[in-house]
Parts: structure tokens; sequence; C-alpha cells
């Protein structure tokens, strides 16, 4: 089972204050990322999956096959 960006951010122990300062955004675009996960880069994915401590392939960010195709 796949875990949405809110629910792995939620497990991790950090307010979406916490999350968007880390990476570097405004709170209220990551607030956007977590109704509209498709909208984050690739490179952001993987910093958001380092940071809440899961694996990429443990998050929904998009149909896997888009994402397929943006790590190759």
């Amino acid at each position: 089972m796949k875990l949405t960006v809110k629910k792995a951010r939620l497990l991790s122990g950090m307010t979406q204050k916490d999350v968007a300062e880390v990476l570097g955004v405004h709170v209220h675009t990551y607030m956007k990322w977590e109704k509209n996960p498709e909208e984050m880069s690739i490179g952001t994915a993987k910093q958001f999956a380092r940071l809440v401590k899961f694996g990429l392939e443990d998050i929904f960010f998009d149909d896997e096959s888009n994402l397929i195709r943006q790590i190759n």
C-alpha cells in the first residue's frame, strides 16, 4: 500500500511548515503538493522521501509509469 504525501509527512512527525522549510519552498507551495503531488518535481519527490524516511516507491506521487519515465 502506498502512502499519500500527507500521510508520509504525518507518520514522520513533521508539520507542513517543517517540510516546506527543508525543501526550501513556501508552505503554501508544499500544501498544494499534498493535494496535487503530481506537481512535485522528481528531484523534490526524492528529497521529500529522504526527509520523511520512506522509499520513493512507498509514496504515491503520480501514476507510476509517469514517475518511472521521469526517473529514467
